[in-house]
């Protein structure tokens, strides 16, 4: 192997590691922000997390348990709860007859579109704080950012 060029790998590795604690700490912010618009609202983030995997199609209880990062019998009892307020249904899986496929009611729906324009306007009134040059950074950044969000969908972690 020719060395002169492990210095330069470990530049970039470096920088890999750099760049990923400052994205972590960015979103690990944004999540807080996110979480703090909950207030007297009708649903949680979890639950509001929940309900936007569910678009369009529903997911599986194996699915949801892994994308909030809790186990499956945790997604039952949020599945439970929703489904008891009438923002959730189960139905059997098409493509499977063991498993259960969770979609939303058309109650959920509303209550999601309803939560979702409510979050929408929060952030929109921190982003009234940014400058033009600012939010046209911003605008460039989201390509990227849902980009590293469909290589985490698609990698299963």
């Amino acid at each position: 192997m020719d060395s002169s060029h492990a210095p330069a790998a470990d530049d970039r590795r470096a920088r890999m590691l750099r760049s990923a604690a400052r994205l972590r700490a960015v979103l690990r912010q944004g999540v807080y922000f996110l979480r703090s618009m909950e207030g007297a609202r009708e649903l949680t983030s979890q639950q509001i997390s929940l309900l936007t995997m569910l678009k369009p199609g529903g997911a599986r209880m194996t699915s949801i348990a892994s994308n909030l990062g809790v186990r499956t019998p945790t997604a039952t009892q949020s599945v439970d709860r929703l489904s008891k307020a009438g923002l959730v249904q189960r139905d059997p899986d098409p493509t499977d007859a063991r498993a259960v496929l969770v979609s939303l009611t058309p109650q959920g729906e509303e209550v999601l579109a309803r939560e979702d324009q409510h979050r929408s306007e929060r952030v929109a009134d921190v982003l009234y704080e940014l400058s033009a040059e600012e939010l046209d950074l911003l605008d460039a950044a989201l390509p990227v950012l849902a980009k590293l969000a469909r290589a985490q969908e698609s990698s299963g972690d």
